[in-house]
């Protein structure tokens, strides 16, 4: 766990309904949540372990289902952190828009949910809103430039929170969340598996296209956080604090991967995110939330390949 506090509050102890808990910010928002003394009821789509051996109470139910409403009505809840939804594996075709629309039926039944019992919502949305990042420092005021149906349908629902749930609604813009229990290939984690197998890591294009990755404990940290202080409201920016370069998170990935005897090497290929950055402004969440990233890049990236290298 990490050191960082969560401020007290008369939430403590409280009942949270945890949706997408199998997911792995779903998990993490779980485990630090439990941690920190709340009643955690965790929502998952898939069984995964036994509800009598678990640390809290599991749920198994589809949100997409009429009948998750009736299941969901027999608990009382202080707040609903709403982590569940699909994420595509391209930003646009027909699978993007399908899953867009679930995401959006989603998101509107659990604010319907949380309207009829009058409980907070922490609804966990992403910093792809913002679009490409242009060299500037990105605050949460910073104009919205979706790019695709996802991060749309992100658009979509959080501008509907903060209408219908303007005083009781707390919205965690992520950044590149990555750790172990992650199953999406991303970027990080192919690096990281390629160091593994010592092969080379390539990057696109120059390789200073930038990601500020978000360790899945600051993440679950983040969200503790959120829940404590009763009286926040609004949009937080969560990220790393701490923008690389493609190239060089490839390098730092060799030199943290103990043994590997990978190369880093230019795969000749463009790269369709040149020039994207990413500088995060995290201050209000210091500020308000009382939070911050601890775990390091070198860090978290030792911690998962200690994990993957268990599953190559």
């Amino acid at each position: 766990m990490s050191r960082a506090t969560v401020r007290d509050s008369s939430l403590s102890n409280g009942r949270i309904l945890v949706t997408g808990a199998g997911g792995l910010v779903g998990s993490h928002a779980a485990r630090y949540l439990h941690y920190k003394g709340y009643h955690v009821v965790a929502l998952r789509r898939r069984s995964g372990g036994g509800q009598k051996d678990s640390r809290w109470d599991v749920v198994q139910g589809d949100l997409m289902s009429n009948g998750i409403v009736d299941m969901l009505d027999q608990f009382t809840f202080d707040a609903i952190v709403h982590c569940a939804a699909i994420l595509p594996v391209s930003q646009s075709g027909m699978e993007a828009e399908h899953a867009a629309m679930a995401n959006l039926a989603m998101d509107k039944r659990v604010l319907d949910l949380c309207l009829q019992k009058r409980c907070r919502l922490i609804y966990i949305s992403s910093s792809s809103v913002y679009g490409r990042g242009t060299g500037s420092i990105i605050t949460e005021e910073a104009p919205l430039s979706p790019i695709g149906p996802y991060s749309s349908a992100k658009v979509a629902s959080e501008q509907t929170i903060l209408n219908e749930l303007p005083t009781m609604s707390v919205i965690l813009r992520l950044n590149a969340p990555y750790g172990p229990g992650q199953r999406r290939r991303t970027v990080l984690r192919l690096f990281i598996e390629r160091a593994l197998l010592d092969l080379d890591l390539m990057y696109h294009g120059t390789g200073k296209r930038e990601q500020d990755f978000t360790a899945s404990e600051d993440i679950g940290n983040a969200i503790a956080c959120a829940v404590a202080v009763r009286n926040a409201k609004g949009i937080f920016n969560i990220a790393g604090g701490h923008p690389i370069s493609m190239r060089r998170l490839a390098e730092l990935v060799v030199r943290t991967v103990k043994g590997s005897k990978s190369r880093v090497l230019p795969s000749g290929k463009t790269d369709p995110q040149e020039g994207y950055t990413a500088i995060f402004d995290i201050s209000k969440a210091r500020r308000i939330l009382g939070w911050q990233p601890e775990v390091s890049l070198e860090q978290g990236i030792r911690q998962w390949a200690e994990y993957l290298r268990q599953l190559l």
